[in-house]
């Protein structure tokens, strides 16, 4: 067990608000002085105005931060976007340094992963583009050299298959980890 009252520092995983992960990381790095990592995801997702690329962390709700417990415990915890420095069983949950060394070796450029988007058949889209727009569908085949798919649609309680553009579809995923 490493003592919490050294001077030494160590990594420690960090509780934020919803959806203020990078706000926490600003100001930590900003009024704090602490080494913050922070890894993102920037993938695509369904809108009603087409597919947008969105920036999310890895880890929702949750950021790494380097520092000495005995003397920055409460600034952390304190600052913008912190909920508070993660416990179990009343001790503050330290990582080894391993742990953040094999995140940032899989997350490259500025701290984000960029996420593909792949459709196989057999997965579930929502069109995009068209009259049906918004309207989930099952992909049955995939066809890249025209760069269409097509999807098995059901409408006026019947199965229909439809080849549309693959731009016109996109998998409606919330988080891309989400299903892993």
């Amino acid at each position: 067990m490493i003592d919490l009252e050294t001077e030494e520092p160590h990594w420690f995983c960090i509780k934020t608000k919803p959806r203020l992960e990078s706000t926490a990381k600003r100001i930590l790095v900003r009024d704090a002085g602490i080494e913050v990592f922070c890894p993102m995801l920037r993938f695509e997702r369904a809108r009603k105005t087409g597919r947008v690329k969105v920036t999310e962390a890895m880890f929702p709700g949750y950021l790494f931060g380097f520092f000495n417990y005995r003397a920055s415990h409460r600034h952390v915890a304190a600052s913008i976007g912190v909920s508070h420095i993660v416990k179990f069983g009343g001790v503050p949950s330290m990582l080894h340094p391993d742990i953040i060394q094999s995140l940032r070796e899989a997350v490259v450029s500025e701290e984000t992963v960029e996420i593909p988007t792949s459709i196989q058949p057999g997965d579930e889209v929502k069109l995009l583009q068209g009259p049906f727009a918004g309207v989930r569908a099952l992909v049955t085949q995939v066809m890249p050299a025209q760069a269409r798919v097509k999807v098995l649609l059901e409408l006026l309680g019947m199965e229909r298959e439809v080849e549309v553009e693959e731009s016109g579809v996109l998998p409606d995923l919330s988080h891309p980890l989400a299903q892993h």
